[in-house]
C-alpha cells in the first residue's frame, strides 16, 4: 500500500465499521477454536498490518500468545510502537522461524499485488500445527474490482470456489467459507459502474479511507451484526469479503 494508507490504518482501524467488523468476526472464531482445541491459543498473523488484530489480542482471554510479521517499514514502525511481538517478513518468505500454531490468520493480505498466492499459502499452511487451523480474510467478487483496489495496490478480488481450491491445494480443509458484508454490495457495485463511466481525478495524496459520521458508522456496524445472524441460517451468495476457515490434517 502507499505509505498514506498506513497512517490512515494506524488512525482509524479501531474505529472504523468495517474494521470493527472485521476484527469482531475474528475474534468470535478464535473463541470458538479455542473451545474446540480445549486451550488458550498461540495465533500468528501474516501481514500483520500496523497491529489493530494482535493489539486486541493482547487482551483476549482466548489467546496466549501472540505474533505477527510485515514488510512494510510503516507497518512495523506501528505495530512495535503498541509494543507487538512483529518481525519485518514477506509473507512470500514464511516460515518464521520453527514455530507452530494453533492459528495462523492472514487478513487481506492474499489481494495484495505483490504477494504470490500459492507461496504464501503454502507458507502459511508449514506454520499451522497439525489440527490447527488458517484463517484467510480476502477481498471477494472480481466485479467489485474499484479505484480503490488500485490505491492499496489490490491485485486480485476472490471468489468461494476459487479461494477454496487454493488452500486445498497447500494440503489443508476448507471447513467454512463465507462471503460479508452482502447488504452494502450492491451499492459498491454501483460504484465500480459509475467509475468506469466517469473520469480519474489526480491522486493528490489522499486516502480514499474514512470515518464516517458517528451515527453512519455506528449504524454499519450493526448492520454487519445482523448480518452475521441471518448468515447462520442463511448462507449470503455475495459480498465484498470473503471468509475461509481452514483445518490442516
Amino acid at each position: 500500500m502507499q505509505d498514506q494508507e498506513y497512517h490512515v490504518l494506524a488512525a482509524l482501524e479501531q474505529r472504523h465499521w468495517w474494521y470493527r467488523s472485521l476484527r469482531r468476526r475474528v475474534v468470535e472464531r478464535l473463541q470458538r477454536e479455542a473451545g474446540r482445541q480445549g486451550h488458550a491459543l498461540k495465533v500468528f498473523d501474516a501481514g500483520c498490518g500496523t497491529g489493530g488484530l494482535l493489539a486486541e489480542l493482547q487482551v483476549e482471554a482466548s489467546i496466549a500468545a501472540s505474533a505477527g510479521c510485515d514488510l512494510h517499514p510503516l507497518a512495523l514502525v506501528y505495530a512495535r510502537g503498541r509494543g507487538l511481538k512483529v518481525v519485518e517478513r514477506s509473507v512470500n518468505e514464511l516460515p518464521v522461524g520453527d514455530d507452530l500454531y494453533d492459528v495462523v490468520i492472514s487478513l487481506d493480505v492474499l489481494y495484495h499485488r505483490q504477494v504470490d498466492p500459492p507461496r504464501a499459502l503454502a507458507g502459511m499452511a508449514a506454520m499451522v500445527r497439525p489440527g490447527g487451523l488458517l484463517l484467510i480474510n480476502v477481498a471477494a467478487m472480481p466485479c467489485l474490482e474499484r479505484r480503490h483496489d488500485q490505491r492499496v495496490m489490490g491485485g486480485r478480488r476472490y471468489l468461494a470456489d476459487g479461494l477454496s481450491r487454493q488452500v486445498r491445494a497447500v494440503g489443508l480443509q476448507p471447513e467454512s467459507v463465507s462471503y460479508w458484508n452482502s447488504w452494502l454490495t450492491p451499492l459498491l457495485w454501483l460504484q465500480t459502474r459509475l467509475e468506469t463511466l466517469l473520469p480519474a481525478g489526480g491522486d493528490n495524496g489522499d486516502s480514499d479511507v474514512t470515518l464516517p459520521p458517528l451515527g453512519l458508522n455506528t449504524l454499519l456496524i450493526g448492520l454487519l451484526q445482523w448480518e452475521e445472524r441471518v448468515s447462520r441460517v442463511l448462507p449470503l451468495p455475495w459480498g465484498s469479503s470473503l471468509m475461509l476457515l481452514a483445518r490442516r490434517p
